[in-house]
């Protein structure tokens, strides 16, 4: 897997192109081993590079499309907190909804 180092953290320099919904993302993230993760919102908002348009993303390989967060959002647990990388919108959707992830662990 090919990886990237932006601000102390690894990520996956690819998604695999495939949407999952939330549970199915988080397990995504386990499934990689050795400490993959999916991001939180604020390590999510951390890849948003403003100078961008379509998409609005540090990782050169990123779709201007939403993208997980391991964070539930706070009010309502049938929703968690993602990205749209068209710009760079900060949005909450539905569980169930199918959603891109890009993993990413801490360096040590």
């Amino acid at each position: 897997m090919k990886t990237i180092i932006i601000d102390g953290l690894e990520w996956q320099a690819d998604d695999n192109g495939i949407q999952r919904t939330w549970r199915e993302a988080m397990d995504y993230a386990t499934s990689l081993g050795n400490r993959w993760r999916l991001p939180t919102i604020e390590e999510l908002i951390s890849i948003i590079d403003l100078k961008r348009y379509d998409p609005a993303c540090k990782i050169e390989n990123c779709r201007s499309s939403y993208y997980w967060s391991s964070s539930p959002d706070a009010y309502d647990s049938n929703y968690a907190w993602g990205i749209h990388f068209s710009r760079g919108p900060v949005y909450y959707g539905d569980k169930d909804y199918h959603y891109y992830a890009r993993c990413v662990r801490n360096i040590k």
